[in-house]
């Protein structure tokens, strides 16, 4: 089940790594986004502490957040408004 992590920047441009948004589908079934934030100790975040349970699902004990289940649709609404405030924050790519 493929699943790809994209984590918040540091002010100074680095990956802080204590905020994320996980992306994570399975071919005819399912896609989800989540938004989650580093829960586990020490406080700095360690991806490798997730784990596939028995059910294929992927879990991690320190990672904290929200799921939200996609349909078709609403994937395609929230690519065009993505677009749209990318567009209206940096300008439109050339």
């Amino acid at each position: 089940m493929p699943k790809h992590n994209i984590y918040q920047r540091a002010a100074d441009d680095t990956n802080c790594g204590e905020h994320r948004l996980e992306l994570q589908w399975q071919r005819e079934s399912f896609v989800t986004v989540a938004v989650t934030r580093w829960a586990g100790e020490p406080a700095d975040p360690d991806p490798n502490r997730e784990y596939i349970d028995g059910d294929g699902s992927i879990k991690s004990p320190a990672w904290d957040g929200r799921i939200i289940v996609l349909e078709r649709d609403q994937i395609n609404h929230l690519i065009r408004q993505l677009r749209n405030a990318r567009d209206q924050a940096f300008g439109k790519d050339e």
